[in-house]
């Protein structure tokens, strides 16, 4: 069993970087924490967390080779899903894996594993809501478990949790079918029992996933929708959110600041390199082309 320290963060990290309480632990989302720089490992990003991370982000778990450490508590809404209050944000743990290079990989991933194992039994998670952070937001993420350049890839990660003992607590839980007390008629209700935006436009796109077209409101409308949503199908394959940050400004710095994101040269380098634009030097081509990706 993989050990698990925690070094929770204070209430004042809580109120200025998450939610706060209420997740319902539908998900659990995997990340890596792209510092590969020598010292960055679990308890360097724990310190981070505990002295009030100067990114506006936050995340439950960090994990290295020697093991884990809690930041926050499992039902905090933290920062970490980039799609602002949809279910990444505000229905997900989350985990991020060391990449630091004097850390061992293959090893921090495999304690990933065995933290999600324990994670999935203790909130009856079913296999199918263990995501990448790439569902949430687009961003390539977790990048080396996706494209496999340390030698293990995403499939083999599920492999890891699926051996051993994770799937049979998880069996009673339906994997697209949210976790609600409520038992009402109302879908507005339920959607915030939820914690889902039950405001008209998104349940206007969340009646067009579940394909109900024309929708206005109707009660019969909304009768249909919350019918479908209970019944848990379909399983989106993207969260139902607005699109996230400014979408008025033509400039990638402001846009990076509106999401939460470093906006320095240094860090829209290393996106523009993800986002697949060479030679990086800030130019305002470069900028527009990495603005407009990073939206798409």
């Amino acid at each position: 069993m993989v050990a698990i320290k925690q070094q929770l963060a204070s209430q004042n990290v809580i109120n200025n970087r998450t939610f706060g309480a209420g997740n319902p632990c539908n998900f659990i989302t995997i990340h890596e924490t792209a510092n590969e720089s020598t010292g960055a490992n679990a308890q360097s990003h724990a310190n981070l967390q505990s002295k009030l991370n100067p990114r506006q982000a936050s995340w439950h778990y960090q994990v290295d080779e020697k093991g884990v450490i809690q930041s926050f508590p499992d039902n905090i809404k933290c920062w970490a899903g980039g799609d602002g209050k949809g279910p990444g944000n505000t229905q997900s743990i989350h985990i991020e894996i060391c990449v630091n290079k004097d850390g061992d990989f293959n090893k921090a991933v495999k304690n990933a594993a065995e933290l999600v194992k324990v994670l999935m039994a203790r909130h009856k998670i079913p296999i199918s809501n263990v995501v990448q952070h790439n569902r949430w937001s687009g961003k390539d993420c977790p990048r080396y478990l996706r494209n496999g350049k340390k030698g293990i890839n995403w499939g083999n990660f599920i492999a890891m949790v699926k051996g051993a003992s994770a799937a049979k607590p998880v069996a009673s839980k339906p994997a697209s079918k949210p976790s609600s007390g409520y038992t009402g008629s109302s879908i507005v209700d339920y959607l915030k029992s939820i914690g889902v935006d039950s405001s008209y436009a998104n349940r206007a796109k969340l009646a067009a996933q579940y394909g109900i077209s024309g929708y206005q409101g109707t009660a019969a409308q909304n009768t249909q929708l919350l019918n479908k949503m209970r019944a848990g199908k379909p399983a989106a394959a993207k969260p139902v959110t607005a699109k996230k940050g400014n979408q008025k400004t033509g400039s990638i710095v402001d846009y990076l600041k509106s999401i939460g994101v470093d906006s320095s040269f240094a860090n829209r380098k290393k996106l523009a390199a993800k986002y697949g634009i060479k030679n990086y030097t800030g130019t305002g081509s470069q900028n527009s082309l990495l603005l407009k990706k990073m939206r798409g």
